[in-house]
């Protein structure tokens, strides 16, 4: 090679993308790692989101995450205040950041050869597929996009993970966005509805059901929904109705004449995930949540499980106007709605879809 043609390439740097994980589950990442190095930084998840331009939401759940993945606290937090309570790293979580980063400089000095043209050609540049999803759907999309990583390696895959609704709403705004994959049918309409995604797209991808859990002993014998209103169970997390596990829920206990009495002992929160750390940490005696997030839960048991339909829970996937320009995000969908995908789906408490509604409409 030339140094006429090395000139184009001269400020090109090696790149390396590490994580660390435990049983399956990412520990620390370079966004996980950045959020515990700003929290030892400011003593406070709330000041280091902000240092970040992170939600605090967003922050909390990281933190949640890490922590049981981790199987034991890597930050220790203290909640309550105006400000979220303040936080601090444990010995285990300094050591973590300090072995991630001997790893980090292992593997990127092993990384750094020099680039061979042939392999830095513009027909060798990954294309990028942009996925918004469910923020119950985390867990095993990860596990799906890893799989579908091994079938097409030169696709990278960003996903961001949250409410359907707020999600939406990011869509609506103009958050570059190919494929959604929704907790619910009303944000699909209302982007249907503005002309945002690709017509007859639509696919089905799973069902889910509610589950009633509690801590390892704090509560027993609730059989049924009827026994969320017994004495001993003081406190119960639920998700806001605006989001679509608290519509959800809703949708459930109104017909059973349970509501009203069951809103009095609740406590709303934003989303299933933080719904299901209230009642790991102790501070809600039972929560109502999706059964997927149920089966994965560590430090909670299922109280009862409800029927199939009761309520509907669907999650359906839909290609953007964007997307559909896109052979790669064309596959992703294809392959989200395959039988690998849904034998993962069911490993993670999923119900999969009947084969006539597996496919995306024509």
């Amino acid at each position: 090679m030339t140094t006429v043609d090395q000139q184009w390439m001269r400020d090109w740097r090696v790149g390396v993308r590490l994580w660390v994980e435990r049983c399956g589950e990412a520990i620390l990442g370079p966004g996980r790692l950045e959020l515990l190095e700003a929290i030892d930084r400011c003593h406070s998840i709330s000041a280091a989101a902000r240092a970040l331009g992170m939600s605090y939401r967003r922050a909390w759940l990281l933190v949640e995450s890490v922590n049981r993945a981790a199987g034991e606290e890597l930050v220790h937090r203290q909640t309550g205040g105006r400000q979220g309570g303040g936080a601090e790293l444990t010995t285990r979580g300094h050591d973590a950041i300090r072995i991630y980063r001997e790893l980090q400089a292992r593997v990127e000095l092993s990384a750094a050869l020099p680039p061979r043209r042939q392999h830095l050609s513009p027909a060798a540049h990954p294309a990028v597929v942009r996925v918004a999803a469910a923020a119950s759907l985390e867990n095993v999309l990860d596990y799906m996009l890893a799989d579908f990583a091994m079938q097409q390696p030169a696709v990278s895959v960003r996903a961001i993970c949250g409410a359907s609704d707020e999600l939406a709403d990011q869509i609506l705004n103009g958050v570059h966005v190919d494929l959604f994959l929704s907790a619910a049918d009303e944000p699909l309409d209302w982007l249907g509805a503005a002309g945002v995604l690709a017509p007859k797209s639509r696919a089905v991808l799973s069902s889910n059901r509610l589950a009633a859990i509690a801590g390892a002993s704090r509560i027993a014998n609730v059989l049924g929904p009827q026994g969320l209103l017994q004495a001993a169970v003081q406190s119960i997390a639920l998700a806001d109705p605006c989001c679509p596990l608290g519509h959800y829920t809703r949708t459930y206990l109104e017909p059973l004449g349970l509501w009203n009495a069951i809103r009095e002992r609740a406590h709303f929160l934003d989303n299933p995930r933080v719904v299901l750390a209230a009642v790991e940490s102790g501070q809600a005696d039972v929560g109502l949540v999706y059964h997927s997030d149920a089966c994965t839960a560590r430090a909670c048991r299922i109280l009862f499980t409800t029927g199939v339909n009761q309520p509907a829970i669907r999650y359906t996937a839909v290609l953007t106007r964007r997307g559909e320009q896109s052979a790669s995000a064309r596959g992703l969908l294809a392959f989200l709605t395959s039988s690998p995908a849904h034998r993962l789906l069911q490993r993670f408490g999923f119900l999969i879809p009947s084969a006539k509604r597996s496919r995306p409409r024509s």
